[in-house]
């Protein structure tokens, strides 16, 4: 789906796209014109040939809301885990995966400065599926991240009820796949 969201008349008048908002792979995008004065398109005489004459970007849910209105979103799908977890992080799923990656090699937990970033709760858990959230609200956004680096997002649905909760203190670290997974001597 492709929504054209700004127009602007060129000189020789006709009414041209100045924004554009898609949806490739999951995640929105927005097309601009960069140069308002570009030969490309019919607004001046500049080549550009040190910059371009339109780019497209990823861009949050938030940022279209602000920029154009709420109605920007209609008919696109917004609620998918590309989406966001650009909504939350401000970058594309498979950097933030990478990210993950590197930090799990290396022996780092980045789960706490993943938790600084966002107020949707981020989690460690290799089965996301089998994880159950008592204390959030139906409809809350949940982020699992693996040992392997993959990040899953999980929307708690109704009550859920905690089952074989501890009452013992947690003095692991929480986070580091070395804890969920056996460690063979």
């Amino acid at each position: 789906m492709e929504k054209v969201l700004n127009t602007m008349e060129n000189q020789y008048g006709e009414n041209i796209p100045t924004a554009v908002l898609f949806q490739e792979d999951g995640l929105l995008r927005l097309w601009e014109i960069n140069c308002l004065s570009a030969l490309h398109y019919g607004l001046g005489n500049c080549y550009c040939e040190n910059h371009l004459p339109s780019e497209d970007y990823p861009i949050s849910t938030e940022e279209v809301v602000n920029r154009f209105g709420a109605n920007a979103l209609d008919g696109f799908d917004t609620e998918n885990d590309k989406q966001s977890v650009f909504d939350a992080f401000g970058i594309e799923i498979n950097e933030l995966e990478t990210y993950l990656k590197v930090s799990y090699r290396i022996g780092a937990n980045p789960l706490p400065a993943l938790r600084k970033l966002t107020d949707i709760p981020v989690v460690f858990g290799e089965e996301p599926d089998l994880l159950i959230f008592p204390e959030e609200k139906p409809g809350t956004k949940v982020f699992i991240v693996n040992s392997h680096g993959k990040i899953s997002v999980v929307t708690v649905e109704g009550r859920q009820e905690a089952a074989n909760i501890s009452t013992e203190p947690d003095l692991d670290e929480v986070g580091m796949p070395e804890l969920a997974i056996p460690q063979l001597d």
